[in-house]
């Protein structure tokens, strides 16, 4: 039954398509005939239009740029080709005796990248063109591609009356683009009627085969249709979570054990047409009795997931998770209901934990306010001691004379600003992580603490200008504290280098001197407050305000020949930013 109308398709197809194309073809070449009459005609009418005096007249040179004669007929050309829109070039060709063809006047303005001068040879002549000069005879000839495009050009010639001497060709220029497009819109009907008859012998087939294979389509569907309902039954029953089938009406059209199980309602009283808002927290109704027309008027705008409390046959009150969406093609929605009971105590016994947490950590804060408040009360007035004392040692000093006495006093003047010292370095460590971390600019930070020594006979290079490092505030006593300990420590130091070089896990920041450099046994041991030729609480603020944000350092220098930290920065931790 199908061969056959699959053979008479094919054969009807040809036919359309082998006649629409004869058409077609027809239609063109009937199109291209009338063009070229047309253009032939503007040609005539345009070679009529010019006298044969005036044209004697020009001397094919720049002297008739002035000529009124010349002038005349260039506007005369302008206001044709204004005229009409598909002309694109208007010329008059005079020949040499030695053949060279050459224009006398064009419709371009001077301006023009087109335009062609009086006298001007023209190279790109053809052998239609020359053959126009040679038979007097009018012709159309393209499309023919040169210099100014591809053009279908008009061309007749001019002459003489009384010898018949052809003594210049007017020619026109067509774009071949517009050409082409008159053509199409000729032919366009004919193209459209036969892709129409296609096109309505294709939906015939189609309909045909169509029905076909609905009529196959319903044969079998019939018979899988019990099949399917049971495999749909099967799954359904085994999601492992209760589900429900709620009709349009909010009865409940089918559920599985799970959703028995959860209620612990049987299955004989869920099938006796029951309703699901029955099962639902008086509160929580409302709400969903609005999305379950939500659902079916705006389908897009229901929620597909939300919380509910359902009350089970016993009267308890359990939190669900509804996931529910429509069943394609019907006004059935079906719905997976979880039992989030536990898991909503869970969160509620957090909430709990996170509270009692936060005011731990407001009572921890505030204790510690009161503790810094105490630091600095009493950091004040032992500073305010150790003036005193140290003013008495000097007072003493002067008074007492004496070599033993003044070698007692130097060590107590000594043991009072190590201990001044020390003070000095827990206002610092307190200080250390007490404000957020942020970006900071080394240059900037290394050239205004390097301000701050006495560094006049050093040449500082930083090689480097827009570098940034996240880090806490105090990183200005980092760079402060290496500056300091080269001017402390380095001998004779002239030269201090910071550089910076990209790693796998990071960038590294180097500061380098010239001086004396680190003893290789104390490389570890100036970091630990114990520097070997001072208290070492610089660099051992230093390393934990590094760390704050992540970073290391580290002294790798060679013994004798400098100092040279290395400063870790870890991934994230460092940017290059625009120069200002």
């Amino acid at each position: 039954m199908i061969r056959k109308p699959n053979r008479w398709f094919i054969i009807a197809v040809i036919i359309i398509l082998v006649s629409g194309t004869a058409l077609t073809l027809w239609t063109v070449q009937r199109e291209e005939n009338l063009l070229r009459a047309d253009l032939l005609t503007k040609t005539r009418l345009m070679q009529r239009s010019i006298s044969t005096v005036h044209v004697i007249g020009l001397a094919g040179s720049a002297a008739d740029l002035e000529s009124p004669v010349y002038l005349a007929l260039k506007e005369q050309m302008i206001e044709v080709k204004s005229a009409d829109p598909l002309i694109r070039f208007i010329y008059l060709l005079g020949q040499r005796p030695d053949g060279t063809v050459f224009f006398l006047i064009d419709s371009e303005p001077p301006e023009s990248e087109d335009y062609s001068p009086p006298g001007q040879v023209y190279h790109e002549a053809s052998a239609v063109l020359r053959d126009v000069f040679a038979s007097g005879k009018e012709i159309t000839e393209g499309p023919t591609s040169y210099r100014r495009g591809t053009w279908v050009s008009g061309l007749a010639p001019i002459r003489i009356t009384n010898t018949g001497t052809v003594i210049a060709v007017i020619g026109i220029d067509v774009d071949a683009g517009d050409w082409n497009i008159q053509i199409i819109k000729a032919s366009a009907p004919s193209i459209i009627a036969m892709l129409l008859l296609v096109f309505l012998l294709l939906i015939f087939f189609y309909v045909q085969q169509r029905n076909e294979q609905e009529r196959q389509i319903l044969a079998a569907s019939e018979a899988s249709i019990k099949e399917s309902e049971n495999r749909y039954r099967t799954v359904f029953e085994s999601t492992g979570t209760a589900m429900v089938i709620i009709e349009e009406d909010s009865t409940i059209g089918f559920a599985n054990k799970e959703f028995f199980r959860l209620t612990g309602y049987s299955q004989e009283y869920i099938d006796s047409k029951r309703k699901w808002t029955e099962f639902i927290f008086k509160e929580d109704l409302e709400k969903m009795i609005a999305q379950h027309r939500m659902r079916r008027q705006k389908p897009d705008e229901a929620l597909r997931q939300y919380e509910f409390r359902l009350i089970t046959k016993s009267g308890d009150i359990r939190t669900i998770m509804l996931t529910i969406d429509m069943l394609p093609g019907t006004k059935r929605s079906v719905g997976s209901l979880i039992d989030i009971t536990e898991i909503k105590q869970t969160e509620a016994l957090l909430e709990q934990y996170a509270s009692a947490a936060t005011s731990y950590a407001d009572t921890i804060r505030q204790t510690n306010e009161k503790l810094n408040l105490l630091n600095m009360i009493t950091r004040h007035d032992i500073l305010n001691q150790l003036t005193a004392i140290l003013g008495y040692l000097d007072m003493m000093k002067m008074k007492f004379p004496d070599p033993s006495l003044q070698d007692f006093i130097e060590k107590e003047i000594h043991a009072a600003h190590n201990i001044k010292t020390q003070i000095m370095f827990t206002k610092d460590y307190q200080d250390i992580g007490a404000q957020s971390p942020g970006w900071f600019n080394v240059r900037k930070n290394i050239v205004s603490n390097a301000a701050n020594l006495p560094l006049s006979d050093v040449t500082l290079n930083v090689h480097f200008d827009n570098l940034e490092i996240f880090a806490d505030p105090l990183i200005d006593k980092v760079f402060y504290t290496l500056l300091e300990n080269t001017h402390r420590h380095g001998k004779n130091v002239t030269t201090i280098e910071f550089a910076c070089q990209a790693q796998k896990e990071g960038l590294v920041i180097i500061y380098t001197d010239n001086g004396e450099g680190v003893p290789t046994e104390y490389k570890e041991a100036i970091f630990q407050r114990k520097y070997f030729k001072h208290t070492g609480f610089g660099l051992f603020l230093s390393r934990t305000i590094l760390g704050i944000t992540g970073m290391t350092i580290r002294e790798n220098g060679e013994p004798g020949k400098g100092a040279r930290f290395e400063i870790m920065v870890p991934s994230g931790a460092f940017r290059f930013t625009d120069s200002e």
